[in-house]
């Protein structure tokens, strides 16, 4: 029998599902009628999956073929997780049917970081507080509101990835290791910094959990060489992945973007310091590309690797550090705070759901 807390986290999900589907929707047809496009990216992703069932070349789009002569949107990124949406898209080929199965895949990941709080920490109330913290976070509104990005698919894939891995079913989590590698060719390093956490808190590993960590590893530096030296230049040679190279960081910006995450898990993650070692591994983007201003923005796609690794070191620590409810309740209570403040779930979700509209200076950043 299904207990209260179980179904609290599915109504969490799915209240969430309706929502940010919502929210989604109405932003892009907002986008439209302000600027006649339903967004860049939006666009690469609908028309690479038309082109590609109405077999007008393999994932090709005029977009990305005009700005880097990519003759596949594998030209720009490997995501070969698209080939799993042809199926789905076939069936109902609108830009809905991409926003719909983002906000459904995000949702799916809430109720299945709850079934891996569970399995970890074994406490229905406090996996509950952590699902709700996770459903609240900026970030994760930001992965949902900009536009589409196969990358949404990830958390769900990364937290199923940790809940194999800790019921020690190594095969299940090597197939779900291989779906998180697939969303796009940087997702090689959140696999890469779980490794390194999980050498972290275990003292003894014993041979076979030794192998899959340096195997997950081998694996991860793998699909993100092989992406970069061969799959992307076999889809556009002239296009340099490394162009926007520019080790030049802005720390005030950084900075602000590790304060944001860590508020948002309610300053939990800073409980347990050396659970943070493995951080500079998903931050590599952000130093390298650091003329990428937006990849310090959490407004849109870029921190999925961030709040999935601080999501699920946030539940070893509640473990490890025998944290009370009360105690996760007034962390759940900082998440709140920092969701008022900086989520925009707030500042465009709740306006555009509820019928209000959104003065375009609002959008035209984003």
């Amino acid at each position: 029998m299904r207990s209260r807390y179980s179904a609290a986290v599915i109504v969490l999900a799915v209240v969430y599902f309706i929502f940010f589907t919502q929210y989604s929707i109405q932003r892009t047809h907002v986008w439209y009628e302000t600027r006649g496009t339903y967004g860049f990216d939006l666009e690469v992703f609908y028309y690479s999956l038309l082109n590609t069932i109405h077999g007008n070349g393999f994932f090709f789009n005029t977009l990305e073929f005009e700005m880097f002569n990519a003759t596949s949107h594998f030209g720009v990124h490997n995501s070969p997780v698209l080939i799993l949406l042809l199926p789905l898209f076939e069936l109902a080929p609108k830009i809905e049917t991409l926003l719909v199965l983002q906000s459904l895949f995000l949702a799916l990941s809430i109720v299945m970081y709850y079934r891996f709080g569970l399995k970890v920490i074994g406490d229905e109330r406090k996996s509950l507080i952590l699902a709700a913290m996770y459903a609240l976070n900026p970030a994760l509104h930001g992965l949902n509101r900009f536009e589409f990005h196969p990358v949404s698919f990830a958390p769900l894939f990364i937290f199923l990835f940790a809940y194999f891995y800790e019921a020690r079913k190594f095969r299940t989590a090597l197939v779900f290791a291989v779906l998180t590698l697939s969303v796009k060719e940087d997702a090689g390093l959140i696999l890469l910094a779980l490794s390194v956490f999980y050498v972290l808190r275990s003292r003894a590993m014993n041979g076979q959990v030794v192998r899959f960590n340096v195997l997950i590893s081998v694996l991860a530096i793998f699909w993100m060489l092989i992406s970069l030296v061969l799959v992307i230049p076999h889809f556009a040679p002239v296009y340099g992945q490394f162009r926007w190279f520019a080790p030049n960081v802005p720390i005030k910006l950084l900075l602000m973007l590790l304060l944001a995450m860590i508020l948002s898990f309610g300053l939990l993650p800073l409980l347990k310091s050396e659970y943070l070692l493995p951080f500079p591994i998903l931050l590599i983007e952000h130093l390298l590309f650091a003329n990428k201003t937006n990849l310090f923005i959490f407004w849109n796609h870029y921190e999925y690797m961030i709040i999935t690794y601080l999501a699920i070191v946030t539940v070893y620590i509640v473990k490890e550090k025998t944290l009370s409810v009360r105690t996760l309740l007034y962390a759940l209570a900082i998440t709140v705070l920092t969701f008022f403040i900086s989520s925009p779930a707030v500042y465009e979700g709740f306006p555009l759901v509820f019928g209000i509209k959104i003065p375009y200076r609002f959008l035209i950043l984003y």
